[in-house]
């Protein structure tokens, strides 16, 4: 087996696709930075050891130029400025159709991890 299936080394809930949702949760709660989502992102159980932390700040980009937050200087505090990062109403919009479609996904992924482990195969 090659690339990226080789030894299941590819975990799906790791990437893009649950940091993203999950970022936007955190900025639902307030504005901040970077570097405090980062660890705010080990309360959701993601272990942020398995991602470089210049990953988060790729996935803010990206989710500043499609509208989903902004962000704004800090220059309040001692030392030097930070980029604080805000939840838009398109990025509140995302997220309720990505509530929508994981939880469609989950009915999914449950059944197949049912017949994994064995479950009826007839539901």
């Amino acid at each position: 087996m090659r690339g990226r299936f080789r030894g299941c080394v590819h975990n799906p809930f790791i990437d893009g696709d649950i940091l993203i949702p999950a970022t936007l949760v955190i900025l639902m709660n307030k504005p901040t930075y970077g570097y405090s989502l980062i660890e705010e992102l080990r309360g959701f159980g993601i272990d942020i050891s398995l991602f470089h932390p210049s990953v988060i700040y790729r996935i803010l980009r990206a989710m500043e130029i499609e509208g989903l937050v902004t962000s704004s200087w800090d220059i309040k505090d001692i030392g030097p400025a930070r980029r604080v990062y805000s939840i838009t109403d398109i990025g509140k919009s995302f997220l309720k159709t990505w509530v929508m479609n994981a939880k469609e996904n989950l009915k999914i992924v449950e059944k197949i991890i049912k017949t994994i482990e064995g479950g009826d195969k007839n539901e």
